[in-house]
C-alpha cells in the first residue's frame, strides 16, 4: 500500500466540485504515464509554464493551481478528458499474453527528467523497458534505489573544466509517494551491513501500469553514513558502491517479500538482473528459500533460484564491471555469510572467475553469472564479444552451462518518448496511431515511404530551430551561419569515457576547421554529455571540446551544451540532422541515442559497433571503421578512423545534405530519411525488445520452472 500524495486537499472538501478536480489532478501527476503522453504533460505546462520550464514536475505544476480553483474550474472538461484517456490506457487489455510476473532490477532508471536516478544510457534504456512493458501490458515491478542527491548537475569552469554540483531532491513535492506498512506507518526494510541493520524506506513511482519501488536510506534512526548509502548515484568509492548493492540487491528482495505480505504484490515468477549492480538477490532470494524448507545445503537453493533469474550484462568495459576486494566483502558481509553457513573462501569462490584464485576479487558479473539460467547480451556483436570475455562461467561453482548461455537481445526505444512533437504529428497523419501501439511492426512504418517530402522537410526544420534556438544562449548564433540557409547539425550526445572517443575529429584540425568554414554549406557540431566524476581522462576531453568551441579557428560552429540530461537529449536527437558516434570497435556494447535520432529524421554516420553494426545498410547512414583490421594499433586506428570520417563529411554527407531542388527540399536526402525510419523503426523499438524478453528469457524461464515443480512462497 502506499500513502497518498503529499498534497493538502482538505480547504477543499466544502466544495466536492474542486475537490474531485484536484483528485484527479493529482492522479494524472502522480502516473509517470504523462512522461510519454504528450496532451497531459503540455496540460501541466498551460497551467504554469514557468514552473514547468524550470522543473518539469506536474506535482510542482499541481501545487501552483491549487492556489487558483477558478482556473481549474475552466478546465474541468480537460481534466476529465485527460482522467479518461489516462484510465483507457490502464485498463486495455494486454498486448503481449500470457507473460509471467517479472521483477526488473537496476542501479538507474531514467522516466523522467524531474526524477534525475539516472547516470546516462543504462538508466534511459530502463526507463524505456518499463514504459514498452507497461504499454504492452506485460505484469512487471521494478527495484531500484532513491538518490537524494541524483547524480550530479554539470557545470563548465572559465577553464573549459567539468565541475559538479549535487542538488539535494525534495521528494516530498516529486511524483513519488511514500509505501506504507500500515495507516500512517512507513514499510522500511532492514538491510545487513557489516554486522548492523540498515534501513531502507520505500517510495513508489507509477509508471503507467508498471510500479517502480525505490529504495532510500535516509532514515532518521540509520547511522549518518548509512543514511548516504542512497546519496548520490555513483557516487563515493567502492566502499559507497558495495553498500549500495546490497541495499540494491538484499534489500530490493526483502521488499518484495514485504510487499507479498501485505497483499501489495504477487510473487514474481521471474527476477531479472539488468546489469551486474543488482546481483546480491541471488543471495537472499537463496537465503529465504533455505529459511523455508529449512535447507543447509546453499549451494543446491542457490542453483534452484538461478531457474529463475535472467541476467543481462551491458558492457565489455572493466569499469561498468564491478570488483570487491576479499577485505571489503568480509568487512560487509561476513554475518550474512555466517547465516547462509559459508566460509569465507566458498562466498568469495561465487564472485570469483576462477573459483580456486584466492587472490581475485569479487566480481559482480561472475556472481550475476552464476545466479542466472538465462543471460544476454545486448546486441548482436556484443554477444560474441560477451560469450568470449566470460566463457566457461556458468550456473553454480559447477559452472554447469545456463540453460541460454547467452542470447543477444539489441536494445530498443520507447518510440513515443523520444519521437519530436513535430515528426509525431506527421506520423499521425501518415501512419494513424499504429505507430504508437504497435511500433514493433514493420508494417506499421511501410507507408512512411509514401510521405510528402516538403512536409518531412518542414518538420525537420521545426525541430532544427527548436534545437538552435536554444543554442542561441550558447556563445554562438548558429542560425545565422550562411546566407538564409540552415546549418547541418551533427549531434553528439554520450557519456564521456575515453573509448567514445567524442575529440576524433580534432585529431584533424586544419581539415576539420575547413569543413566548417563554406558559409554556403554551413555544418554545426553540438556535443553533451557528462564525465564521471572521477574520470579525469573524460573531463579532458570535455576541456578539449570545450577549447574548441572557443577556439576562432572553428569559427563558432563547435557547441558544448552543459548538464546532458533527459530533456537535453530529446532535443538533441530531434533537432540533429545527422547522428555521430565514433566509439572504439568493440567497446560499445549497443548505443541507442542514434536510435533516437532515426526517429526524427536524422542518418546516422557511426562506428561499426554495438547496435549499427547491425544496422548499418548501405545508403541509410555511413559506416566508420570499414575495411580497418582489427589488431591494428590504437593511436593508428584513431588516425585512420579520423580521416575516414573526414572524408565522409567532406564528400558524401555535407554535399547530399545541400543538394537542393528548386523549392530548396534536399530531395535524395529525405529519401534516405524516409527508407531509414521505414527499415529502423520497428527493429530498435523497447516495444520489439520487450517482446524478445518475452519470447526468449522470461517465457522459458517460467515454463522450465513449472516443469520442475518449482513452489511458490507461501500466501501471505
Amino acid at each position: 500500500m502506499a500513502g497518498w500524495p503529499s498534497v493538502s486537499f482538505g480547504h477543499m472538501r466544502a466544495n466536492p466540485a474542486i475537490f474531485e478536480l484536484h483528485a484527479m489532478l493529482a492522479r494524472l501527476a502522480f502516473n509517470l504515464h504523462w512522461a510519454w503522453h504528450a496532451p497531459t504533460s503540455n496540460f501541466f505546462r498551460s497551467l504554469a509554464p514557468e514552473v514547468w520550464d524550470a522543473t518539469h514536475n506536474p506535482v510542482a505544476v499541481m501545487h501552483v493551481a491549487q492556489q487558483s480553483p477558478s482556473l481549474l474550474t475552466e478546465r474541468a472538461d480537460v481534466i476529465a478528458g485527460l482522467g479518461a484517456a489516462l484510465d483507457e490506457y490502464l485498463t486495455a487489455p494486454p498486448i503481449v499474453q500470457h507473460t509471467p510476473r517479472i521483477a526488473y532490477f537496476c542501479a538507474e532508471f531514467a522516466i523522467a527528467e524531474c526524477l534525475p536516478i539516472y547516470s546516462g544510457g543504462l538508466g534511459v534504456l530502463a526507463g524505456d523497458h518499463l514504459k514498452a512493458a507497461s504499454d504492452l501490458g506485460v505484469p512487471m515491478l521494478g527495484i531500484g534505489l532513491l538518490y537524494r542527491y541524483g547524480y550530479f548537475r554539470q557545470t563548465i569552469d572559465a577553464s573549459g573544466r567539468q565541475r559538479e554540483a549535487y542538488d539535494r531532491l525534495a521528494v516530498e513535492s516529486l511524483p513519488l509517494v511514500p509505501v506504507q506498512a500500515a495507516e500512517g506507518v512507513p514499510l522500511e526494510i532492514g538491510v545487513p551491513v557489516a554486522g548492523r541493520t540498515v534501513r531502507a524506506r520505500a517510495w513508489l513511482a507509477q509508471v503507467g501500469r508498471v510500479r517502480l519501488y525505490l529504495l532510500d536510506t535516509d532514515v532518521p534512526m540509520n547511522r549518518e553514513d548509512d543514511r548516504w548509502i542512497t546519496g548520490h548515484l555513483y557516487g563515493g568509492d567502492a566502499d559507497t558502491r558495495l553498500r549500495q548493492e546490497i541495499v540494491l540487491g538484499i534489500g530490493g528482495a526483502r521488499l518484495i517479500e514485504a510487499l507479498r505480505r501485505l497483499g501489495v504484490e504477487v510473487a514474481p515468477e521471474v527476477y531479472h538482473l539488468n546489469e551486474g549492480h543488482s546481483a546480491f538477490v541471488a543471495l537472499e532470494r537463496a537465503a529465504e528459500r533455505a529459511r523455508m524448507n529449512s535447507d543447509d545445503d546453499f549451494f543446491r537453493v542457490h542453483k534452484d533460484v538461478a531457474q529463475t533469474t535472467a541476467f543481462t550484462t551491458h558492457t565489455p568495459v572493466a569499469a561498468g564491471n564491478d570488483t570487491f576486494s576479499a577485505d571489503l566483502i568480509e568487512a560487509y558481509l561476513s554475518d550474512y555469510r555466517h547465516e547462509l553457513r559459508l566460509t569465507h573462501d566458498e562466498f568469495m569462490s561465487l564472485g570469483r572467475r576462477d573459483p580456486y584464485d584466492q587472490s581475485a576479487d569479487f566480481s559482480m558479473t561472475v556472481f550475476a553469472l552464476r545466479s542466472a539460467q538465462a543471460r544476454n547480451a545486448v546486441s548482436q556483436l556484443h554477444e560474441t564479444v560477451t560469450r568470449r570475455l566470460w566463457s566457461g562461467v556458468g550456473v553454480g561453482l559447477a559452472n554447469t552451462p545456463a540453460r541460454i548461455e547467452m542470447d543477444a537481445i539489441t536494445n530498443g526505444v520507447h518510440t513515443v518518448t523520444w519521437a519530436g512533437p513535430e515528426m509525431s504529428t506527421l506520423l499521425d497523419r501518415w501512419l494513424g496511431s499504429w505507430w504508437r501501439k504497435y511500433p514493433h511492426r514493420a508494417s506499421t512504418w511501410a507507408h512512411i515511404l509514401d510521405a510528402d517530402a516538403r512536409a518531412l522537410w518542414g518538420a525537420r526544420n521545426a525541430q532544427r530551430e527548436r534545437l538552435l534556438q536554444y543554442l542561441s544562449a550558447f556563445e554562438t548564433e548558429p542560425s545565422s551561419h550562411g546566407v538564409g540557409v540552415s546549418p547541418l547539425v551533427v549531434g553528439f550526445a554520450r557519456r564521456f569515457a575515453t573509448y567514445k572517443r567524442a575529440g576524433l575529429l580534432l585529431r584533424r584540425p586544419e581539415r576539420f576547421a575547413a569543413l566548417l568554414a563554406d558559409p554556403s554549406r554551413p555544418v554545426l557540431f553540438v556535443f553533451a554529455g557528462k564525465a564521471h566524476p572521477h574520470d579525469e581522462p573524460g573531463k579532458l576531453i570535455i576541456q578539449r571540446i570545450v577549447e574548441a568551441a572557443r577556439d576562432p579557428i572553428f569559427g563558432g560552429r563547435i557547441v558544448f551544451l552543459p548538464d546532458y540530461n533527459v530533456e537535453l537529449a530529446r532535443l538533441l536527437v530531434q533537432g540533429s540532422d545527422v547522428w555521430l558516434n565514433t566509439p572504439r570497435r568493440p567497446m560499445e556494447a549497443s548505443g541507442t541515442s542514434g536510435m533516437k535520432a532515426t526517429l526524427n529524421g536524422a542518418l546516422n554516420v557511426s562506428e561499426l559497433d554495438g547496435w549499427w553494426n547491425e544496422a548499418y545498410v548501405p545508403g541509410l547512414g555511413w559506416a566508420v571503421g570499414s575495411g580497418v583490421p582489427g589488431d591494428m594499433p590504437e593511436d593508428v586506428r584513431d588516425e585512420v578512423e579520423a580521416s575516414q570520417l573526414m572524408d565522409l563529411l567532406e564528400r558524401e554527407i555535407t554535399p547530399l545534405f545541400f543538394t537542393r531542388n528548386e523549392e530548396r527540399v534536399p530531395v535524395e536526402w529525405l529519401k534516405r530519411v524516409q527508407r531509414s525510419i521505414a527499415v529502423f523503426a520497428s527493429t530498435f523499438s523497447a516495444h520489439r525488445m520487450v517482446n524478445k524478453y518475452v519470447e526468449h528469457i522470461y517465457q522459458p524461464l517460467a515454463r522450465s520452472a513449472a516443469a520442475r515443480d518449482w513452489t511458490e512462497l507461501p500466501a501471505a
